[in-house]
């Protein structure tokens, strides 16, 4: 009987299930197997789907039991630095190359790091901005012209009202909004 070794895996077999395996393992556990999963972890395939922890910096978690904590502290560990939420959220979306198609932003994310994904992600369908994005949340407007390919968008805190018309006028694609804690009007 042959056996076959997993590093000799057909390169886009490997790609498609390493795009599965989530940000944690792309980053942590999946380069450091063996040399052929190192280079398909590279593949911009893999980096399509971005669903960042809630906490990037182990310093801004409050809870001992977070379960955003391994990760931050891991993260810190494996790459020696304490990297801004800006820089990280970046070197991620390089690793897309433009491609990714879901993206769910860290919490207490900063405004460049919006600019940067709108700049860099055209092919975007589904944001998700977060609850804790207040910031982020009132300079949606401004970005909301580039996805033109948007299906899907959550939002946090927000007014409404604001950004409404231009979904409207912007987003042909849009099947799903989600807007858990808005406000319509004056406070």
């Amino acid at each position: 009987m042959e056996v076959r070794k997993w590093e000799d895996l057909n390169k886009d077999i490997l790609v498609n299930v390493l795009g599965r395996v989530g940000m944690e393992s792309l980053l942590l556990d999946v380069p450091f197997v063996c040399k052929s999963w190192y280079k398909a972890s590279r593949e911009p395939q893999c980096w399509e789907h971005l669903i960042f922890p809630s906490y990037i910096k182990p310093d801004e978690i409050w809870e001992e039991e977070c379960p955003d904590r391994g990760f931050a502290e891991r993260l810190a560990m494996t790459y020696q630095e304490n990297l801004s939420v800006f820089a990280f959220v970046k070197f991620i979306v390089n690793r897309s190359c433009g491609n990714a198609r879901i993206i769910k932003l860290p919490g207490y994310c900063p405004e460049q790091a919006l600019e940067y994904i709108a700049n860099e992600c055209p092919k975007l369908k589904i944001l998700d901005v977060g609850s804790y994005n207040i910031i982020i949340n009132a300079i949606i407007p401004k970005f909301i012209i580039k996805w033109k390919n948007l299906e899907m968008l959550r939002l946090g805190k927000f007014y409404l009202e604001e950004i409404l018309p231009q979904i409207g006028l912007h987003y042909n694609n849009l099947i799903w909004l989600s807007a858990p804690y808005n406000y319509f009007g004056k406070d």
